[in-house]
């Protein structure tokens, strides 16, 4: 009887040990207000730094759905039609502003040249993910469609409303008060990732990476 209750009380630690140690694991993803203010704060408001991958180190774009302006679902990263793809991700205002630092450069870019045009598309992404404003998703596309203020008509606009825990961490997206951008090439891997409002040293590393993806998908002649 006293080796049983031995081994359920050893049972019982174990498990509690699992399961603390997951609950730590799965708050990194979930910081508080004042936890992702001082990391903006600490960090100079970009929590992921900007830094290129060779395609050997890249990690696969995850696969989720969204929907565009019109209210259709939107497959991703199919709907990047394995063009150089630029994605901007938001979860608040604050981190929806510091993206046009990266999009309107590069759409400025894009727009002016029809070989660019051809090879690469700019995805602006808003995440809200409290599953009951799935009520007022009709009112949200109506304000992100007032909103839209792209007027070199570069940016797919797209929303996605839900848990996007695992999305959020397969990007190490752990601050939502920051914005997110990803550089998607033509085989859906991620080849270059920062976040915050884009400094001149950053723009020019996500320019030049874009020129060489764009060189690599016509190798392939896609």
């Amino acid at each position: 009887r006293s080796f049983c209750a031995a081994m359920l009380i050893r049972g019982v630690s174990v498990s509690r040990r699992v399961v603390v140690a997951a609950h730590q694991r799965r708050r990194v993803y979930t910081k508080s207000l004042v936890e992702e203010i001082r990391e903006l704060s600490s960090t100079g408001g970009k929590p992921l730094r900007a830094r290129v991958f060779r395609a050997k180190d890249a990690a696969a774009f995850p696969s989720f759905e969204a929907t565009n302006l019109d209210g259709d679902g939107v497959s991703l990263p199919a709907a990047f039609e394995k063009r150089v793809t630029l994605v901007a991700i938001s979860f608040r205002q604050v981190g929806q502003q510091a993206l046009g630092s990266w999009m309107t450069p590069l759409g400025e870019r894009v727009i002016a040249s029809s070989r660019a045009r051809s090879h690469t598309k700019i995805v602006h992404l808003t995440i809200v993910e409290n599953p009951i404003v799935r009520l007022f998703k009709s009112w949200i596309l109506a304000a992100l469609r007032r909103a839209n203020s792209d007027p070199l008509a570069t940016t797919t606009q797209l929303l996605r409303i839900g848990d996007s825990e695992a999305l959020r961490r397969a990007l190490g997206m752990d601050n939502r008060l920051a914005g997110f951008v990803f550089l998607v090439d033509h085989d859906a891997k991620v080849r270059f990732h920062a976040s915050g409002n884009a400094d001149d040293k950053e723009l020019k590393l996500l320019f030049d990476t874009t020129v060489d993806l764009v060189a690599e998908r016509e190798k392939k002649r896609l």
